[in-house]
C-alpha cells in the first residue's frame, strides 16, 4: 500500500517533523477509480482470454480463488496474470507511440503492441513478425525513448 508523507507541525518545534501515515478510504477509492476506469478504456487492446479474465476481476468483482477454480487454474497463477496485465496496462508508453505514430511505421507499432500490451517475449515477437533480435529491441528502446521524452515534456 501506498503512504503518504505528512507534516506534522509540534508545538515549540521550529519546522516539525514529517510524519508517514497511510493514506484514508476515501483517497485510496478515489485513486483506485481513476485506475480503474483507465483499465477498462485499454482492456480492449488485450486479446479475448486476458481481457475476459481482467473484466471477471475488476468488473464482477471476483477473486482470484474464484477465477481460478472457474478456469481450472492455480490461484497464483492467476494473481500473477492479473497483476501483469494491469501494469502491462498502466504503462503509457504503447499510448504515447500511437499518439506519436507517424515516427513509426505500422509493424513497429504492432511490435511495440505485442511486447508494451501483450507481454510477449522477444522470442514470440521475432516468430510472429520475421524479425530478429536486434531489430526489436531497436524497436522497443525507441518506444521507451519516445515514451520517456513525452512523459516528462
Amino acid at each position: 500500500m501506498e503512504r503518504v508523507s505528512t507534516r506534522e507541525v509540534l508545538e515549540g518545534e521550529p519546522g516539525g517533523r514529517e510524519v508517514t501515515r497511510l493514506p484514508t478510504r476515501r483517497e485510496m477509492a478515489e485513486r483506485w477509480r481513476g485506475r480503474v476506469d483507465l483499465l477498462d478504456l485499454r482492456a480492449n487492446l488485450l486479446d479475448r482470454q486476458d481481457r475476459t479474465l481482467l473484466q471477471m476481476h475488476l468488473e464482477a468483482g471476483r477473486n482470484f480463488h474464484e477465477i481460478a477454480r472457474l478456469l481450472g487454474l492455480s490461484p497464483s497463477t492467476v494473481c500473477r496474470r492479473i497483476h501483469r496485465m494491469i501494469h502491462r496496462l498502466s504503462d503509457d508508453t504503447y499510448t504515447i507511440c500511437l499518439q506519436n505514430q507517424r515516427h513509426f511505421s505500422r509493424l513497429e507499432l504492432e511490435v511495440i503492441r505485442d511486447h508494451f500490451v501483450r507481454g510477449f517475449s522477444l522470442a514470440c515477437i521475432g516468430r510472429c513478425h520475421a524479425l530478429g533480435h536486434r531489430r526489436i529491441r531497436g524497436i522497443i528502446v525507441r518506444a521507451r525513448r519516445m515514451g520517456r521524452l513525452r512523459a516528462t515534456a
